[in-house]
């Protein structure tokens, strides 16, 4: 189960990280403990330009990341359940907004921002290879 953990883990990092420049997407808190039934919010900032969607995943442990909400530059707020996304596109900021929080709530949420590339817009950094060991 952890050999396949991570090879997703890279799987998502390789697919979402391919631009150059000097994209990048910071999230915080790192951390946040709360109480059964409060609310939390976590902030993602980003540099990526030209924007495409951003996506919010949830980790629980042991797990593969699960997608929980997609945002374009046309949204800017996205319930669903007791998650809402919103988005400011032009500030280059989103938050997740958990509301009554439940012990299943606990994992990483991690915030995934694509960039829109058409020719001479973006180019790939050169081609990663991932090879995948049995454990010993």
């Amino acid at each position: 189960m952890e050999k396949h953990l991570r090879t997703s883990l890279v799987v998502l990092w390789l697919h979402f990280c391919w631009v150059s420049g000097k994209n990048q997407v910071e999230q915080h808190p790192p951390s946040q403990i709360i109480q059964e039934g409060e609310n939390c919010t976590f902030q993602c900032n980003y540099t990526v330009s030209p924007f495409s969607h951003l996506k919010w995943y949830k980790q629980g442990t042991g797990r593969s990341p699960a997608f929980l909400i997609i945002m374009t530059d046309n949204d800017s707020k996205n319930p669903s359940g007791r998650y809402t996304v919103t988005l400011d596109a032009t500030s280059k900021h989103s938050s997740l907004h958990v509301t009554a929080a439940q012990l299943s709530d606990s994992a990483v949420y991690i915030c995934v921002v694509s960039a829109l590339c058409s020719p001479g817009t973006c180019s790939q950094y050169p081609n990663l290879h991932l090879q995948v060991v049995e454990d010993a």
